[in-house]
């Protein structure tokens, strides 16, 4: 049990990263395009990394 949510945490964590990084390597008109401003990027990559399933 315990290792499962340090499993889960550790691949929402890794999931997170991804989604900054991808998200960071865009420019300020596509982030304005797609409805994100650069402040909402870490919330917007949190959220979406809590939605992958273990």
């Amino acid at each position: 049990m315990f290792v499962t949510a340090i499993f889960a945490a550790l691949k929402r964590y890794v999931h997170y990263r991804t989604q900054l990084s991808y998200l960071d390597q865009l420019d300020e008109r596509t982030l304005r395009d797609i409805g994100f401003s650069r402040d909402q990027m870490y919330a917007q990559a949190w959220e979406r990394a809590a939605l992958v399933r273990v």
